[in-house]
């Protein structure tokens, strides 16, 4: 059960991947304990964890969504990830499939959309679906997942890092750096990171006051009804006096325990980061990157942070949206 490697997970799956799919480990916490939903694909007379290929322009937490909504009815926001699988497909084919865990509540009995696909879908405890489930090297995530429940971190909430879409160059332009704007290639980047951080379960955004990350939050706000907190201390000049306060709003955020979007420039990851590896084990702060730009335009990076208690982040992914 090896971490998830900070990377764009996305992009390195497709250049070693021939095919890539994402699902998710559903699970809720009834009577009988832990449970988890598999589902039963009539055509190879299997059971498994509901998941699915990519479509094209869609990102790994995009699809996980879409395939769970898919094959079980329910509407899912991601949660802890889980290890991912690669085997061979047909003859020489390889798949990669990456999964995350998802709490289900209150959405009543599953409904799989296509039956001739997913003829079933049952929520069982955990033990009974170590013995269910028809691929061996399926057990994998679930004895991720009953881990994270022993050591309080299953309802790990996501802290999102974006860094802006890509800007009018720095070189040529000649007025207020606080105004200088996206590039068309950065609004179409805030446009599609609309949908990748619907993945997660956000319920704040905040971002530089700067023109450039406000707009690159903004499309995700609008499509959320979420207001975008302008916070002085993430821009590039605040942070520049005063690094210092932006850690301590870094550390803030990370006490409140709400799953946050936080939007701000290159100059001040370093800052952002630093604030991050505090509250990780060595090894996970090890895997965070440390050499300039730090993060693309338009990248985000989801801290997962253990519930309760002082926080400690327990897991770290970065992904961009694509084609963009």
């Amino acid at each position: 059960m090896s971490p998830t490697p900070v990377s764009n997970a996305g992009e390195s799956a497709r250049l070693h991947a021939d095919v890539l799919a994402a699902g998710a480990v559903c699970w809720r916490e009834e009577g009988r304990g832990l449970e988890v939903l598999l589902v039963h694909r009539p055509k190879y007379d299997d059971w498994s964890w509901p998941k699915g290929k990519v479509d094209p322009g869609e990102t790994l937490p995009e699809c996980a969504i879409r395939e769970v909504r898919e094959e079980t009815g329910y509407r899912i926001r991601l949660g802890l990830p889980l290890p991912s699988a690669r085997y061979g497909v047909g003859r020489r084919l390889v798949k990669h499939v990456h999964y995350w865990s998802a709490e289900v509540r209150g959405q009543g009995k599953p409904k799989p959309d296509n039956p001739r696909e997913i003829d079933r879908a049952e929520w069982v405890p955990v033990d009974r679906a170590r013995g269910m489930l028809t691929r061996y090297a399926d057990r994998e995530q679930l004895d991720k997942l009953v881990h994270a429940q022993s050591t309080g971190s299953l309802r790990a909430w996501p802290l999102i890092i974006v860094r802006h879409g890509k800007a009018f160059p720095r070189s040529k332009w000649h007025e207020t750096e606080s105004v200088r704007p996206l590039l068309a290639l950065g609004t179409r980047q805030a446009m599609a990171l609309t949908g990748l951080l619907g993945a997660w379960d956000i319920r704040r955004v905040a971002s530089s006051p700067w023109k450039r990350c406000v707009a690159t939050v903004k499309p995700f706000a609008a499509a959320t009804g979420r207001p975008v907190k302008t916070v002085k201390a993430l821009s590039e000049k605040a942070n520049a006096q005063a690094p210092e306060k932006t850690a301590k709003y870094l550390a803030k955020l990370l006490e409140r325990g709400t799953g946050t979007a936080v939007c701000t420039h290159r100059p001040v990851l370093p800052t952002v980061l630093a604030a991050l590896a505090a509250h990780a084990s060595k090894g996970l702060a090890d895997r965070l990157p440390d050499e300039d730009p730090y993060m693309n335009p338009g990248e985000i990076l989801v801290a997962y942070v253990r519930p309760g208690g002082a926080p400690r982040i327990v897991e770290f992914e970065r992904y961009r949206p694509i084609d963009t």
